[in-house]
This record gives structure tokens, sequence and C-alpha cells, in this order.
């Protein structure tokens, strides 16, 4: 693997060493030999620096490694001659939170024409998960045309099918391709300064 070093004055964004274990593990389990003077840091060193996070970052890596092993996001097996590190269930589910955090529309240069729009009708029993729909929406630069109505003018369908599974709302929202707004067009396009 290439080596990638990470400069002195870089700071990593929160929880950054502790998704890239994650996402290194998700791909497949680690098999590691069994023989004291190993640490578990090592062996995550060379997948990590290959995404950007450098050697300096040992300690940081080790207490990451300990902290999910006590959350019981990884699991590591011990054997006579390897031991194995996984992800379990709930590191899938730490995972994909992280996934829902760092969600971001593909930037769009030029306007197809197309506006999408997402509508929810979702009830009462739910509602921490409409309110967060709503907060996830408006972050991703959607205009808010009603309460449960949102617009957008770059094609999102995926990352709306990723919210609609991540929150559990699966049914409960439906997307819509439209050429016009109808009288909501002038302030929408203002909004998003399309001409």
């Amino acid at each position: 693997m290439p080596k990638v070093t990470v400069e002195r004055e870089e700071n990593l964004k929160k929880g950054r060493i502790t998704h890239e274990i994650l996402r290194v593990l998700n791909e497949r389990p680690l098999q590691i030999p069994s023989y004291k003077g190993v640490s578990l840091s090592a062996v995550f060193l060379p997948y990590l620096e290959a995404r950007g996070i450098g050697r300096r970052r040992r300690n940081n890596i080790r207490i990451a490694v300990d902290r999910l092993r006590r959350l019981r996001c990884i699991d590591h097996q011990v054997g006579d001659d390897r031991s194995t590190l996984r992800i379990t269930s709930l590191g899938e589910k730490r995972l994909r939170q992280y996934s829902i955090e760092n969600l971001e529309l593909a930037p769009s240069h030029r306007w197809d024409g197309i506006w999408r729009i997402v509508m929810f009708d979702i009830p009462e029993d739910k509602k921490r998960a409409r309110d967060a729909m709503s907060k996830k929406l408006k972050h991703l630069g959607f205009h808010q045309l009603q309460k449960s109505v949102f617009c957008h003018f770059t094609d999102c369908k995926g990352e709306v099918e990723f919210m609609e599974e991540y929150f559990e709302i699966q049914g409960l929202v439906t997307f819509v391709e439209a050429r016009s707004l109808g009288r909501s067009e002038v302030t929408v396009r203002r909004f998003f300064k399309l001409k």
C-alpha cells in the first residue's frame, strides 16, 4: 500500500479514526497472528495510513480500538495461532450513524430543469424520526415548501432512500420529480440562485 502521511497541523474530524476502523472491519475481518507484542493499533496502521491517518496517531488509534471493544462494536476472538477482529451488529449500526452524519449531496453545477420534491406524512409515534428527517433535509440544503414538503434541484433520490431506511420510515416518504413548482418556483429559484 502507498504510504500517505498526515500533516502535523491537520486536525481530524471528531470520530474519524473510529469511523475508519469500522469501515476497515466492514470490508473484511482482520486475521492477526497470536503472539505477544502485536498491538491492535499496529494492525490497523497500514489500513489507516492509506486513508490519510498517520503513525503519529498511534495512541488515538489504540484508544479508539479499546473504546470500540468496550462498546461491543468490534469483536476480538482469540485462537491458538491466530485471532480475528470483526465488526458486530452494534458496530454496523454505528457505521450507518457515521454515514448519515457525513451524508452530503453531490455538487451539481448545472440544473437539469427537474425539481426533486420530498414529501412525508410521518405519524406522531415516530416524531423523533420525522424531526430528524426534517433537520437532515434542511442541513443538506433542501428548501422547505411546507411543513413536510421539501425540494431540491439536484438528483438526490439515493440519499433520500438512505435516510428513509436509516430513520426506519419506509413507505412514509414520497419522492417526486417535477418540471414546475407552480407559484413557488420564483421563490425557490431565488433560494437556490438559479436563473
